[in-house]
């Protein structure tokens, strides 16, 4: 009796030396190593003190007993639960965390959700009174317009329902695109017409990787009466001149 155990013990604290190993391994690149490490090193003692106790168990006694073959069958599974347990382990933490960005995520859809239906109340009540924006309101605007580039699922996006806003916005006249707005980068806050301020702040730096849905408010910009004789635009009319080429994801380059 004492031997199979022994061999059904030795099989099993090699699969699960394997186990953790392996688990270490494909894990090797993680950011969280230190913890991934613990969880390792908790494996293998655990694999390591079972291994131990069964061979106590074993050697000293010159007939297992029910009890005491029944303990090593015990032990021998927590021997196999200590190879399975660091992966089990860190597959909960990763749900975890996958529930809680899911979460996050969600709750900046909403946010967003309601501050473009925030604005299209507000355009539609300023249109109907012809009140323009403000500058600095006519920026904030510009900028959650921009910020929608990112949710461009569905039949109807928000990316596109937040264009087509700031396409009524500027039919109605409700945004001077040569209006002053200071900078609002730290190291350049230098006022310029609004236009030119998106072009500075969110389409020259990354011409050659460029948001779609900057391009698309920077062409909608230009065309509701940008100032395109400037000095200052020059870049800008050279960059509406170019073709722009589909990229990876919602990005464009000017060529």
């Amino acid at each position: 009796m004492r031997l199979p155990i022994l061999v059904l013990q030795l099989l099993v604290a090699a699969v699960s030396v394997f186990n953790v190993i392996r688990f270490r391994l494909d894990n090797l690149l993680i950011e969280r190593g230190a913890e991934l490490d613990r969880l390792a090193l908790v494996g293998l003692a655990g694999a390591a003190i079972s291994t131990a106790a069964v061979l106590v168990l074993c050697w000293r006694a010159t007939a297992l007993t029910p009890l005491r073959a029944g303990l090593a069958l015990v032990l021998i599974g927590v021997t196999a639960l200590s190879g399975v347990a660091p992966g089990m382990i860190e597959s909960r933490v990763r749900a975890a965390e996958h529930a809680t960005r899911e979460a996050e995520h969600q709750q900046r859809e909403d946010a967003f959700a309601r501050e473009l239906a925030q604005w299209t109340a507000d355009i539609d009540k300023r249109a109907a009174v012809a009140q323009p924006l403000e500058p600095e309101q006519a920026w904030s605007f510009v900028d959650c317009i921009a910020s929608a580039g990112y949710r461009d699922e569905g039949a109807n996006p928000p990316s596109a329902q937040a264009l087509e806003l700031l396409r009524r916005a500027l039919a109605a006249g409700l945004i001077d695109v040569n209006t002053a707005v200071p900078g609002h980068r730290l190291k350049d806050p230098v006022p310029r017409s609004l236009f030119l301020q998106f072009y500075t702040e969110r389409v020259a730096p990354v011409r050659n990787v460029l948001a779609r849905q900057d391009w698309e408010i920077m062409r909608l910009l230009a065309a509701g009466g940008a100032d395109l004789a400037l000095s200052d635009a020059a870049p800008l009319v050279a960059d509406l001149a170019k073709t722009a080429v589909a990229g990876p994801s919602r990005f464009v380059s000017l060529k």
